[in-house]
């Protein structure tokens, strides 16, 4: 029940959605009226086509080629066409303060800003079509397991406020915890087979889930795999990668052979719509991240317990998920005056 309220308070609304899509709409209007960007267009991907973002959450767009999209070959872009597609937005006033932030060494240069109307920060991306494509995929899993969006809101709030959310810092990112989630579900064979209705075990989900990520998955030597559903040795070997309790063995039969990276210190997500794709591959605090897992899995089982013998608590997701989540409702209050400002009335 605690689950399924935080999810309710966080999860996005009608008016947001509405803003951040105009958003989208005015940058696309700018880059229209310059003759350096016709042809491209900003996409949307991420939490915001995915329905999962948090009230605070970034706004992921990537600038493509409509010859990319439909499967041409990608373009390096240079560190002169960020300056370029910077400078035009700078022009625009678009970002607070007419601050921006370039980042052009990272394996996906970006160019990152905060929004001047609506607060939210925008990160760009050239020419990297994962994100949309990745878009069909997501829908197709929210239909077959209507509990992944809950898992996964949890999931991103709790790392979310231990820092380790953002892959450019080394977490991970809402599409690697979307793919784990997914990779969970497909695995359990208590869900394939029918005899666990999701919607009705979000406790015992949520507890799996640290369970296996936080002490029994073994991310050093084993990648996941979603199409088809299974686990992958890093090294292109059958070993265990989990314990026998978990009731999960390796699927070692398709091994990584063209695979991006196989560094045993970071998680490794293969992207089910381009198996040379690693989608987590810049999760060098991953270590970090398991041991919150399993950090949290323990906290909640002993929480668990002493409510079970008696002992008075609030709540017992507060022990891992409790802090103050005013800068939530502020966001939202102030998009709610932005949306009455832009669009009228806000009947939410």
């Amino acid at each position: 029940m605690e689950i399924s309220d935080l999810y309710d308070l966080v999860r996005p609304r009608e008016f947001e959605d509405r803003l951040r899509g105009n958003l989208v709409d005015e940058l696309n209007r700018i880059l229209h009226n310059s003759p350096n960007w016709r042809g491209r267009k900003l996409h949307a991907f991420g939490s915001f086509m995915s329905g999962l973002y948090l009230p605070t959450g970034d706004m992921d767009l990537v600038l493509c080629s409509d010859a990319v999209l439909s499967g041409g070959s990608t373009l390096p872009v240079g560190t002169g066409q960020l300056h370029k597609f910077r400078n035009h937005l700078r022009n625009s006033r678009v970002a607070v303060h007419n601050n921006f932030e370039m980042i052009s060494k990272a394996r996906v240069p970006l160019v990152k800003y905060v929004d001047s109307t609506t607060g939210l920060k925008v990160d760009i991306s050239f020419e990297n079509p994962s994100g949309v494509i990745a878009i069909q995929t997501f829908k197709a899993w929210r239909e077959q397991y209507p509990v992944m969006p809950i898992l996964v809101t949890i999931i991103k709030q709790f790392l979310l406020m231990r820092g380790l959310n953002e892959p450019v810092n080394g977490g991970i990112g809402g599409f690697s915890v979307i793919c784990m989630v997914v990779s969970m579900l497909q695995m359990m064979p208590q869900i394939q087979s029918g005899d666990m209705v999701p919607e009705r075990n979000l406790g015992s989900l949520l507890m799996h889930f640290f369970d296996l990520y936080g002490k029994r998955f073994n991310y050093k030597i084993t990648a996941l795999r979603l199409n088809p559903p299974g686990y992958v040795n890093k090294a292109g070997f059958a070993r265990p990668s989990c314990s026998s309790s978990a009731n999960i063995k390796l699927l070692s039969q398709n091994q990584v052979t063209s695979f991006t990276y196989k560094n045993p210190d970071r998680l490794s997500i293969i992207d089910p719509n381009n198996p040379g794709n690693d989608i987590s591959g810049g999760s060098q605090n991953y270590p970090q991240i398991k041991a919150c897992f399993a950090e949290a899995h323990k906290l909640l089982q002993e929480r668990m317990e002493r409510v079970a013998q008696g002992e008075k608590h609030d709540s017992i997701l507060e022990i891992i998920l409790g802090g103050n989540y005013a800068q939530f409702r502020e966001q939202r209050n102030y998009l709610r005056k932005v949306h009455r400002k832009v669009f009228g009335y806000c009947d939410e």
